[in-house]
């Protein structure tokens, strides 16, 4: 459901990718979705794709579990490989690791300007503003050619860039994934609640 003048042809579609599509991309694809809805419902549609997609699997009882803690459910997910297509439909993409930014690129080359890793883009946003009189879609438009603009090394070196994969040891390494995810995810979804209606009002 959309608010106000916008309509769902307005919708700013979010592209997440990771490798596998079974692990860190629907997990950050659900909790964008889940936030960005809670502060603006029915404008952003998030997907996810995997750069080597395990086409149908189905996420993992730890991933469905880890989900349904966080308030989203992803027992009917099923993973499929990233396409040209998925590229050039989103408005956004966010890639896990620099790998899956460059793969990305290769696929779609036009789409380098509107393509950044979760950690980068959230790093380029914080001290980013939207502009006052623009709908969702365009201030996040105009968001996303703004931090092409205002791409920056991270200042604790390339691998501060990245979400670390939770496949060979999920009791091990999820926790490190959740570290370095959940607040690349948070802010995306401050920094619309901060730029929207709610957050100016």
């Amino acid at each position: 459901m959309t608010t106000g003048s916008e309509s769902p042809t307005d919708q700013f579609r979010v592209l997440v990718v990771c490798t596998g599509n079974l692990f860190r991309s629907p997990l950050a694809a659900g909790l964008l979705q889940q936030g960005l809805d809670e502060i603006a419902p029915g404008r952003f549609a998030l997907d996810s794709a995997g750069t080597e997609g395990v086409v149908g699997a189905g996420a993992t009882d730890d991933v469905q579990s880890l989900a349904a803690d966080w308030g989203f459910d992803l027992s009917e997910f099923r993973a499929k490989r990233l396409q040209p297509a998925h590229v050039a439909n989103a408005d956004l993409v966010i890639g896990m690791e620099r790998w899956h930014r460059s793969q990305v690129v290769t696929l779609e080359p036009r789409a380098l300007r509107r393509t950044f890793t979760l950690r980068e883009f959230a790093r380029i946003i914080h001290s980013l503003s939207g502009r006052d009189d623009s709908t969702t879609r365009q201030r996040w438009e105009n968001l996303v050619a703004l931090a092409q603009r205002s791409r920056m090394p991270a200042p604790g070196g390339p691998d501060f860039d990245d979400v670390v994969d939770p496949h060979d040891d999920w009791d091990l390494i999820s926790p490190v994934m959740n570290d370095q995810m959940l607040p690349s995810v948070y802010e995306m979804v401050d920094w619309e609640y901060r730029n929207s209606s709610l957050g100016r009002a």
